[in-house]
């Protein structure tokens, strides 16, 4: 089996794949330098201490350090000029249309990512049934969806899910805030299902 070097001299062999601009290289090392750093300030809270009488070196927060303090190096050495290019682009608005070519087709997934947040606060602020609903009709009307068939079988996909994970896994929430604004009676019969 032949294979083919990634550096070529033929420039045929690669026509699909495209040229990463350098401020979209950038920019996506700033964003995996920012998660690094806040996932080296989350490391002494994450970890357990030090085992009494062992050796430092089995603590359980070093391999952790040292693998993202070597994330955060090589992240460095690509966002120092990245920043530097940023200072002295002689046309900002162009290097920045390059720069967020790094999220060029992520916008929409990062716009459901958001939702799916939002769904998990709504989820412990008004009920686990409730959220789930209004999050799957929200989605599919979002995604282009509206007409009833759609609105229907999002509503029985969102009820199936509900028992699936109330019913079939055991999964239950504590009475939620939303809730305990009504009288006690509705949260009492109510507070379960809901």
């Amino acid at each position: 089996m032949t294979q083919i070097h990634p550096h070529s001299s033929d420039p045929d062999l690669f026509d699909d794949e495209e040229a990463i601009p350098a401020e979209a290289e950038g920019v996506a090392a700033t964003v995996i330098l920012a998660v690094v750093l806040v996932l080296l300030a989350l490391a002494p809270l994450a970890t357990r201490a030090q085992p009494v009488g062992k050796g430092w070196y089995l603590a359980p927060i070093n391999w952790p350090v040292f693998s993202l303090g070597m994330a955060a190096l090589a992240g460095a050495a690509i966002v120092w000029p990245f920043v530097k290019a940023w200072r002295g682009a002689p046309d900002p608005a162009a290097f920045r249309a390059n720069a967020l070519w790094a999220f060029g087709g992520m916008g929409f997934a990062i716009e459901h990512s958001i939702y799916f947040c939002v769904y998990l606060l709504a989820v412990a602020w008004v009920g686990f049934t409730i959220a789930t609903v209004v999050f799957m009709q929200f989605i599919v009307w979002r995604s282009g969806l509206r007409g009833r068939r759609w609105v229907f079988v999002s509503f029985v996909v969102a009820i199936a899910i509900v028992l699936i994970f109330r019913l079939g896994i055991g999964l239950w929430f504590p009475l939620s805030p939303l809730l305990k604004l009504f009288p006690s009676w509705i949260g009492n019969s109510l507070g379960g299902v809901l």
